[in-house]
Parts: structure tokens; sequence; C-alpha cells
């Protein structure tokens, strides 16, 4: 066996050749639009920015002075202090690169009621209440 050809390779010789798309396509069993893309030079889709690396170093400010804020006050900053604005999916990715995100705060609800003894020294002071059934008159219990 021959060297592996790719489909891209074949699809440009054979049209360099003088055969058409449509024969090629044809020929291949590939779809025609496919073999038309083929043909066309890729051009990536991402982009470099030329103020990456500003904005990066201006990130980096901003946390050593300002430790504690997370990537949405940080890129908050970057507008009063350097009239930046900035996406904030954009801030959080670079935090994210520099190892700079902030570990949040773990709240949760308190659902359950408070256990021990509360200390009532009066009356109307404190009440807890745990309903399964309420009488609904004509209707019976619900």
């Amino acid at each position: 066996m021959g060297p592996k050809v790719k489909t891209r390779d074949l699809v440009r010789i054979l049209h360099g050749e003088g055969y058409s798309v449509p024969q090629i396509t044809a020929t291949l069993r590939i779809n025609r639009t496919y073999g038309y893309a083929l043909l066309k030079e890729y051009k990536s889709k991402k982009r470099e920015r030329s103020d990456e690396a500003m904005l990066r170093q201006k990130i980096e400010e901003l946390c050593g002075e300002f430790p504690t804020n997370g990537y949405r006050r940080i890129r908050v900053w970057l507008y009063k202090r350097y009239q930046l604005r900035v996406n904030h999916k954009r801030v959080y990715r670079f935090m994210k690169d520099l190892g700079l995100l902030t570990r949040s705060k773990g709240r949760t609800a308190k659902r359950k009621k408070q256990s021990g003894r509360v200390l009532v020294i009066g009356s109307n002071q404190h009440f807890q209440i745990n309903m399964t059934k309420i009488w609904c008159g004509r209707d019976g219990w619900g």
C-alpha cells in the first residue's frame, strides 16, 4: 500500500489536473458543497488581539491591589481606572489562565429547625410548628 492521502489533498490534486468539483465529489462519494469547501484556504477563526498583553498586565496589577476581588469586580475596576470596557467572560478567562480566580464562599440555606433549647423568657417569643394536615371545612382534611 502507498502513503495515505488526505481527502483535501486529493481534491486539490484532481482539481489542479482539470477535473471539475462535481466529477471529483461524485467519484469520491462526498458532498459537493464539502468538495468546494476543501478547495478554499483554511483561515483560523481565532483572532490574535493586539491589546491582550496590555490587558493581562492590567488585570494582574488590579488583582495584586485587590486580591479578594473576583472577575466581576476586576472588570468594574478596569472600567473605573482605565476606561476599558471588557466582556466579563474575557476577564474570567484571563484570570483563570493566570491563576488569579478567588474561591467563592459556599453559602447554604439553613432549612432545619434550630436544634437545642431556645431561651424563652416570656410568652409569644418563640414558635415552631410542624403541620401535616389542615382542616379545609367542607372539603375535609387536606
